[in-house]
């Protein structure tokens, strides 16, 4: 890991190098354009009027992997605006900072890693929803590998959040697309990168914790995602953390 002060110096982490300099990491990369006009209505096989779950999804960088939820989230739901639900987020950890958690950092304040946590983005939705979510997390993660593999460490592991865990009564949908093994995680996981293996959390005990505003909505290493995609930060909320509480991040990528 390197400081902001030395980022010449390395580029481990493609996730976190891109928002320091984007001007020079992202400069001619692909333009995943223009957001997709919401639905009119939600596919039949999804019923408005059933209960909703919070749920997350982890795959290496969380960057790309909110885009992907967001566009399914338009499509598949047709929320759009403040009705969108996929953020950023941090989980699979045992231990916070005074309920805190928060991106590597200079002031080492809750920093995910050092508290065991990977990058996810968490959502709510109906219930009935959950198996085309499901499909679209695998179609992101095919045998739960990531695309980002330079990026490497328990911060970026393959995880599912579902209320209930590996007893959760979404499982068999999860698992109707799997393409990897589903197996319990336990918490403070390794990473799983040439495992085969996606982790299951209860999200009762590991929660999402949301990540910065900075983070919401972000460009990825590969993709830029356009002005109205940034736009939906103005919905995401800020954090105590100290990337969102000074003029400028002082993070370590």
């Amino acid at each position: 890991k390197t400081s902001t002060y030395s980022i010449a110096m390395s580029t481990k982490s493609g996730c976190s190098f891109a928002f320091l300099l984007p001007s020079l990491f992202l400069a001619g990369c692909a333009d995943a354009s223009v957001l997709p006009e919401p639905c009119a209505h939600p596919d039949a096989s999804i019923h408005s009027d059933d209960p909703e779950v919070e749920v997350y999804f982890g795959c290496g960088c969380f960057w790309h992997v909110q885009h992907e939820f967001v566009v399914e989230e338009m499509t598949k739901l047709c929320r759009k605006g403040s009705n969108l639900t996929a953020r950023t987020a941090y989980a699979g950890g045992t231990h916070t900072q005074g309920g805190l958690v928060c991106y590597h950092n200079s002031m080492g304040k809750a920093d995910y890693g050092q508290l065991g946590h990977s990058e996810v983005v968490s959502m709510n939705l109906p219930v009935s929803a959950f198996g085309s979510f499901a499909k679209k997390f695998w179609e992101l993660c095919p045998k739960g590998v990531r695309r980002d593999v330079q990026d490497v460490g328990g911060e970026y592991r393959s995880v599912v959040g579902l209320p209930g865990g590996i007893h959760s009564s979404l499982m068999p949908e999860l698992r109707a697309a799997a393409t990897a093994k589903v197996v319990e995680g336990k918490g403070n996981d390794a990473d799983t990168l040439g495992t085969d293996a996606v982790l299951v959390y209860d999200t009762t005990q590991f929660p999402a914790h949301v990540a910065e505003k900075y983070h919401q909505f972000h460009d990825d290493m590969l993709d830029q995602y356009g002005s109205a995609y940034h736009a939906l930060r103005h919905f995401a909320d800020t954090t105590q953390c100290p990337g969102d509480q000074s003029s400028w991040p002082f993070f370590i990528s």
